[in-house]
């Protein structure tokens, strides 16, 4: 078997602070989500929506903006900051598939657990809600933090001065 070339990329001072910073605040985010999802709530009966943008259909229906898109909003933003601070904390969660599955898989147990604790609605528009809003997260990490912060640092590759 040929031996393995891999290296471990040597990080500055500053870039492992960040890291660390962020992992940090990622553990402190996860407590947040999970304290708002399933440890404050207390122990009822099951329930669940399985119909897909079954709260879209009500907010159009009924008329009532205000509420279901504060529903649909708080889901999309939840998980924002997991697809954010994933790339940060390791450059493999860069991959836009791997963070927006991480984000399903997070926002699939926390409605797993929901159900099975009966400590809230088991929704299917959760779990969409929650996944679009990891991608997202990511999208803007890649667009903003990714491209236009570290080009400033890096030399680019369209370096117009030579």
């Amino acid at each position: 078997m040929p031996k393995s070339t891999f290296k471990p990329k040597k990080l500055s001072t500053s870039e492992l602070l960040i890291k660390l910073l962020c992992l940090f605040a990622m553990l402190f985010y996860l407590y947040c989500v999970l304290s708002i999802t399933l440890i404050d709530r207390t122990s009822g009966t099951r329930r669940h929506v399985f119909r897909p943008l079954w709260e879209v259909q009500t907010m159009l229906r009924s008329g009532n903006y205000t509420y279901w898109s504060g529903q649909i909003g708080g889901n999309l933003i939840m998980l924002f900051p997991l697809g954010f601070m994933l790339p940060i904390i390791s450059d493999k969660f860069k991959n836009i598939a791997l963070t927006t599955l991480t984000g399903a898989a997070f926002s699939m147990f926390i409605e797993f657990t929901q159900y099975y604790t009966g400590r809230g609605l088991f929704e299917s528009d959760d779990i969409l809600h929650n996944t679009f809003g990891a991608f997202a997260g990511c999208i803007f990490y890649l667009l903003i933090f990714d491209r236009f912060l570290l080009r400033e640092t890096e030399p680019s590759e369209y370096d117009f001065n030579e």
